[in-house]
């Protein structure tokens, strides 16, 4: 043991010069003092907040079916394996054996046989268990443990990013659906109300009273609508399917229907700090630099000796009867020491390649970082310019109304323009289809800044 000891410090001085410090774990960016409107934060119920059923059977039907879910899940358990094999990878190797060696020692040996010149035949048997592990000195299987930990975690919140994802994926489609729906339906009633303008224009050129120009443009304006109808429908068959497909629907099959509007949700107060905590995406990101880091210092282990602990012990005998006998036991223990000197810079590039993969980990966790801050006040400034103008456009639309209200009591009294209703009734379904773009836009950012504060999340 003497000599093990002083081989074991001779080894650690010639490598103390080799030795490398540990990168620093490298910092984020400094996050803004706040935000640029307050109520930005949503809660963990912000599916819920809109109000909507089939929003909620919808979620419910796309985290069942997704297969962008299965990937992330099953990553997530493999992350853990991987975990429990690197923890492993630290404690002592223990196996138990046994065997039976029968052999035929000839005369010609040389050795003294047993009996009367007749060769010997030996069956010697043993059972033992036999023990090694490798001393954890430098803390390379602690940081490689700690690595595979930082990595389940980065799988667990990337399986749960998955899972926020779809959920505000599938809310934007509902609600660009129902715009959709909405829409066509605006466009269906100014394409009956250009026809019936067409039939009526054609008939009052046929008894002589107009010439044909109006007949023209009226033909005109009719197709445009037929135009924009077909444009209409385009548009809620597009998003139907892109719904069906993230939903794990067959194509064709009914999506649910939905009536009235939905509700816009509140958000809480918060601050750009607490982002960093509230979504997985960034949490798991920053697991991923700190896997980084923990493979670093795996790395610059490697520079040092190894250090292993050898043991076995039980019962040999021969013949193999005897063996379980007090005076068949045996047992051993061998320290050893692995001293690298020449592996063609193998070790160095390795080190290399943790130190490049802390760069590019620290890089992506920035960019995740800022994309967030960026993500946040864009829908903060979408969600506000769209309160403007949808406030803006329900005031124009009551007033539109009014309007139509007046010239149609004008025509029961007999003195109205009948262009004065048409032109009323023409700004009404305007304003009223503007308001709709307006107000399923609204709802629709409201769900990418419930998805960019993270949806409530927080890691635990």
């Amino acid at each position: 043991m003497r000599r093990v000891n002083k081989t074991f410090l001779l080894a650690a001085l010639l490598l103390a010069g080799c030795a490398h410090d540990p990168m620093a774990k490298p910092k984020g960016p400094a996050a803004p003092a706040a935000f640029s409107q307050a109520g930005a934060v949503a809660d963990a119920k912000w599916a819920e907040a809109f109000g909507d059923p089939a929003l909620l059977e919808l979620i419910a039907q796309a985290r069942k079916n997704s297969p962008d879910l299965v990937i992330a899940r099953a990553r997530q358990r493999e992350a853990v394996a991987l975990l429990i094999a690197a923890d492993a990878g630290d404690q002592p190797a223990l196996s138990v054996g046994a065997g039976l060696e029968s052999s035929r020692i000839s005369l010609d040996t040389g050795r003294t046989p047993v009996g009367f010149g007749i060769p010997r035949r030996t069956d010697v048997g043993a059972v033992g268990v036999k023990a090694s592990w490798e001393l954890d000195v430098w803390g390379r299987e602690a940081a490689k443990t700690k690595a595979a930990a930082s990595d389940s975690r980065a799988a667990k919140f990337t399986a749960e990013q998955a899972d926020l994802a779809l959920s505000a994926e599938v809310a934007r489609l509902w609600f660009a659906v129902r715009g959709a729906r909405e829409q066509l339906a605006f466009l269906e009633t100014e394409f009956s109300t250009r026809f019936r303008e067409m039939e009526i224009v054609e008939q009052t050129v046929s008894a002589g009273l107009l010439d044909s120009d109006p007949l023209s443009s009226a033909r005109l304006a009719a197709a445009q609508a037929k135009v924009d109808e077909g444009l209409g429908r385009r548009r809620v068959a597009a998003a139907e399917n892109a719904l069906r497909a993230l939903i794990g629907s067959a194509p064709g099959e009914k999506l649910p229907e939905a009536k009235g509007s939905a509700a816009m949700p509140a958000f809480g107060a918060g601050v750009p700090s607490e982002l960093l905590l509230r979504r997985p995406d960034l949490a798991a990101a920053a697991a991923r630099l700190d896997a980084a880091v923990s493979r670093e210092g795996a790395a610059i282990a490697d520079f040092y000796p190894s250090v292993t602990l050898n043991g076995q012990a039980g019962w040999q005998a021969d013949p193999a009867s005897r063996v379980g006998r007090g005076s068949s036991s045996f047992w051993s223990l061998t320290p050893s020491v692995d001293l690298p000197l020449f592996d063609a810079g193998r070790r160095e590039a390795d080190l290399e390649v943790a130190r490049a993969r802390i760069d590019g980990s620290a890089g992506e966790w920035t960019k995740a970082v800022l994309g967030a801050f960026r993500e946040v006040e864009d829908a903060l400034a979408d969600l506000r310019e769209l309160a403007l103008q949808e406030e803006l456009t329900a005031r124009v639309l009551a007033a539109v109304r009014v309007r139509l209200a007046n010239a149609e009591a004008r025509r029961q009294a007999g003195i109205a323009n009948e262009n004065d209703i048409t032109a009323a009734r023409r700004d009404e379904a305007m304003a009223a289809r503007t308001l709709s773009l307006v107000v399923w836009e609204r709802r629709q950012v409201a769900v990418r800044l419930a998805a960019a504060t993270g949806g409530g999340w927080s890691a635990q």
